[in-house]
């Protein structure tokens, strides 16, 4: 994991999920991880793959930053349509998506692109809490809305071949269904929210 984690974060399980921190996502429906690695797709942008798979170390890390232009104020719970950001913790490339054809299934292509000093409009993501209002809590389910096309980032039980053999593909589609729900996986690193910090300084 590209990062070194400060003492005022947390590693815990439950609460609200903050910007600054670092998770792994599950899809809900699968259990399968949100993961990447220097592998490219061989067709659509040939940029660099996203995929989900079982067993998840830290290619599955992502980190929370805000929209492209935007402040997010490490410790800042995300709420309902709140636009964010996800890193890819091991190469720094961002969570993309773009109307390119998803290898297996045709939908929409899901990537990672660009870097430290690269980033656009393509890696927005809106949060959405299923009940329409809310901070998004560890191990609860969730979605996310692609700005620039409106598609939901999704995966189902298609698995890739060589050279990611057992890896589910992810893509993003308009209707959001089952396959468009995720949540959190395991331990991260989370920064407290001002509330937490208060409630902490208050025992």
């Amino acid at each position: 994991l590209a990062f070194t984690a400060p003492s005022s974060a947390r590693a815990d399980v439950d609460g609200a999920v903050t910007c600054g921190s670092a998770l792994k996502i599950k899809h809900a429906n699968t259990k399968h991880i949100l993961a990447s690695q220097p592998v490219a797709y061989a067709s659509g942008s040939g940029q660099q793959s996203v995929t989900a798979i079982k067993n998840a170390g830290e290619e599955a890390y992502w980190l929370i930053h805000g929209a492209v232009g935007e402040d997010c104020a490490r410790g800042a719970p995300v709420t309902h349509g709140m636009t964010v950001r996800f890193r890819h913790a091991g190469t720094r490339a961002w969570l993309h998506s773009h109307e390119h054809r998803s290898p297996l299934s045709g939908n929409n292509e899901v990537s990672c692109f660009g870097g430290d000093e690269s980033s656009d409009t393509g890696d927005n993501w809106i949060v959405e809490v299923p009940s329409g209002s809310g901070t998004w809590e560890m191990g609860k389910k969730v979605r996310f809305k692609h700005v620039d096309t409106g598609a939901y980032l999704q995966s189902h039980g298609l698995k890739y071949g060589r050279p990611i053999a057992g890896h589910q593909e992810v893509m993003a589609q308009k209707s959001a269904g089952p396959n468009a729900l995720w949540t959190t996986e395991g331990t991260g690193v989370f920064f407290p929210t001002a509330q937490e910090i208060a409630a902490k300084d208050e025992l």
